[in-house]
C-alpha cells in the first residue's frame, strides 16, 4: 500500500491540510518551497492519489477535446476505440471525452469546432498535427485560450505541446527495410521497388511529411546495413480522385513486377495498392503497407500480402486520452514529452494476436 497524505504530512512537519491542498492542485496559496518540498517527497515515497478523493475534492467535471481528419476512415475508427476505452475507463471520475474528425483540407471548420469546446469549456486537447490543416491557426487559438494540449500521431516538437503520444515513422521504414532485407537474404535479384506519395496541395505545409520519414528510416536501413539492394522510388499524388490514384499505382506496378522482387508501399493506400496486386501474374513478389485494416488482414491470410507495418492506432488513442487524464490530475510535470508507441511486424502467423490488441482486448 502506498504512503498517504497523512503519512506526507507527519514525516515533514506540516499541516494535512496542506499537503491536501498541494497533492489536490487546490488553488490556495503554498509557497513555491513548501509546494515542491511536498511534490518531490510524494514523487520519491510513490504517491497515488485516491481517485474517489480527487473527484469529491475538485467537485468539477471535466472535459477532454480529440481532434484527428477523416482519412483514411479504418484508421481513425481504430484510434476511436482506443479513445472510447480510455473514456469509459475515466467516466467514473467526472470526465467527457469528445472525439471531432474534421473534414481534409477544412481549416474553418477545424477552428469552428475548437471554438464550439471552448465556449462549452474544455479542460484539454489532444491533436493531430496534420499538413492539411493551417495548424499555425489551430494551435494560436488553443494557446489563446490557454488550453493544454498534446499531440498525437504525428508530432510538432517546435509547438508548446506538452506531450507527443504516437510512433517514430522513422523506426517503421527501417523495419519495413529490415524486413525485405531479410526476407531478400538468399535471393538472387534484390530490387525492390518503393511507393511513394506526392501531395501537391500541401508542398507549402509546416507540418510533419510522415511518409518523407519513412522512406528516410528506410533508405538509412538500406544504404548503411544492406547495400546490395537495389531501391526504385515511384511517386504517385496522393490527393487525386480515388480511380485516377488507383491507375496510378496500377501503372507503375505494370512497370516493375517483372523487374523487382519486393514492393513497399508507404502511404495509406492499402485498398487502391492490393487492388492492382491482383491485376498483375501470380508472383513471388514481398509485398509490404502499413496499417493492418480489415483489407491487409485478408491479404495476409490469403498470402497475397507479405507483411504489415502497424503502428498500434487503438494504442495511441487510448494513451492519448489517459495522458490527458494524467496532465489534468497531476500536472504537466508529472507527464512523459514522449509516449512511444512501437510498430508492430504484422504477418499471417501473428495477425490474429496482434488484431487482438487493436480491437482492445488487452486494455480494458
Amino acid at each position: 500500500m502506498g504512503i498517504t497524505q497523512k503519512e506526507i504530512a507527519k514525516h515533514l512537519g506540516v499541516s494535512y491540510m496542506t499537503v491536501s491542498r498541494v497533492l489536490n492542485n487546490s488553488n490556495v496559496y503554498v509557497s513555491d518551497h513548501l509546494r515542491k518540498k511536498i511534490l518531490d517527497y510524494a514523487e520519491e515515497m510513490g504517491y497515488e492519489p485516491h481517485r474517489a478523493s480527487q473527484v469529491l475534492v475538485r467537485n468539477k467535471k471535466r472535459h477532454i477535446a480529440i481532434f484527428s481528419s477523416t482519412l483514411p476512415t479504418y484508421f481513425w475508427e481504430e484510434i476511436n476505440k482506443g479513445v472510447q476505452i480510455a473514456a469509459t475507463q475515466i467516466k467514473p471520475f467526472d470526465y467527457t471525452v469528445r472525439y471531432h474528425q474534421v473534414p481534409e483540407l477544412d481549416t474553418e471548420a477545424y477552428l469552428a469546432l475548437i471554438k464550439q469546446e471552448l465556449k462549452q469549456g474544455v479542460d484539454a486537447i489532444g491533436l493531430v498535427n496534420q499538413r492539411m490543416y493551417d495548424m499555425d491557426r489551430i494551435i494560436a487559438l488553443i494557446t489563446e485560450a490557454q488550453i493544454p494540449y498534446i499531440f498525437f500521431n504525428v508530432d510538432s516538437p517546435t509547438n508548446n505541446r506538452l506531450c507527443y503520444v504516437g510512433s517514430d515513422y522513422r523506426d517503421g521504414g527501417r523495419l519495413a527495410a529490415n524486413f525485405i532485407a531479410v526476407t531478400l537474404q538468399l535471393s538472387p535479384n534484390k530490387e525492390v521497388l518503393v511507393l511513394q506519395a506526392t501531395e501537391s496541395k500541401l508542398q507549402s505545409s509546416r507540418a510533419p511529411d510522415i511518409n518523407k520519414l519513412r522512406l528516410e528510416g528506410f533508405m538509412e536501413l538500406v544504404t548503411t546495413k544492406h547495400s546490395n539492394i537495389s531501391v526504385h522510388v515511384e511517386f504517385f499524388d496522393s490527393l487525386q480522385q480515388d480511380t485516377e490514384t488507383f491507375t496510378q499505382i496500377h501503372e507503375i506496378i505494370q512497370r516493375y513486377h517483372q523487374k523487382v522482387s519486393a514492393i513497399y508501399l508507404i502511404p495509406a493506400f492499402n485498398t487502391e495498392f492490393l487492388r492492382a496486386l491482383k491485376e498483375i501474374p501470380k508472383s513471388n513478389i514481398i509485398t509490404i503497407l502499413h496499417d493492418l485494416d480489415s483489407t491487409a488482414s485478408s491479404h495476409l491470410k490469403s498470402g497475397e500480402l507479405s507483411a504489415v507495418i502497424d503502428q498500434s492506432p487503438t494504442l495511441q488513442g487510448y494513451y492519448t486520452v489517459m495522458t490527458l487524464e494524467k496532465l489534468l490530475e497531476r500536472g504537466s510535470e508529472h507527464i512523459l514529452s514522449f509516449v512511444k508507441v512501437d510498430h508492430n511486424l504484422v504477418l499471417n502467423e501473428n495477425r490474429q494476436l496482434i488484431h487482438g490488441l487493436i480491437e482492445g482486448q488487452f486494455l480494458i
